[in-house]
């Protein structure tokens, strides 16, 4: 596969999981090449590779549109990531290293810089500062096996798009959350690191749900 379908893939996968696209919004080949200033060709293949990570379905003569998450499909992210990152959690106390900790203060104290006075406000940068955070307890974890199956989970379109849903005591919480887990992992207390993310990860699901509900 082509470096520029590649980027065009990257790109567009990350602007549906960003909720850049609603759900069911059709994705036209011609619009999107000449946004990205590229040829059809790549667009094409890029699409067709959503298709097959089921982030678009393809109808018959109609094209593509953006897919829509069912109750099971998210119940079923939020399990699995209640079964992985605690673990990665668990190794991070154990073998993180001291640029890794710096690293977690940084996107923590972005987030919470971010968050006041209105965190609405900042809701992207946010949203990738956590990611970013996420993403280096797995990558402090040093287990490749892990990592592959983990990193897809932070990335879906629910996972990144859950702060919608938050009051500014939920940003607050899940701030303090990260403060707690940073306090674990320098402790090296894997077993305090695994309980950090077990509750953020189980309050994050709660809020999500109690507002997917209304």
């Amino acid at each position: 596969m082509s470096s520029a379908t590649d980027s065009l893939y990257a790109t567009i996968r990350r602007r549906i999981m960003a909720g850049h696209y609603a759900p069911g919004t059709q994705l036209k080949e011609e619009r999107l090449a000449e946004e990205m200033a590229v040829s059809r060709t790549p667009v094409r293949a890029a699409l067709h590779r959503l298709v097959g990570d089921r982030m678009l379905i393809a109808a018959a003569h109609r094209g593509v549109f953006v897919a829509e998450w069912t109750r099971m499909d998210i119940a079923e992210v939020f399990e699995l990531r209640s079964l992985l990152e605690p673990y990665a959690a668990k190794l991070a106390a154990e073998r993180a290293t001291s640029e890794q900790l710096d690293g977690l203060r940084r996107f923590t104290d972005r987030m919470e810089a971010l968050s006041r006075p209105a965190f609405r406000d900042n809701l992207p940068e946010i949203q990738a500062a956590n990611h970013g955070f996420h993403s280096l307890v797995i990558e402090a974890a040093a287990s490749p096996r892990l990592k592959g199956m983990a990193s897809n989970l932070v990335d879906m379109p629910m996972i990144l798009g859950s702060f919608y849903f938050y009051s500014d005591a939920d940003m607050q919480r899940s701030i303090q959350h990260h403060r707690e887990l940073i306090m674990a992992i320098e402790a090296k207390d894997p077993t305090f690191a695994q309980q950090v993310m077990t509750v953020h990860l189980r309050v994050t699901h709660e809020v999500f749900m109690r507002n997917r509900q209304a």
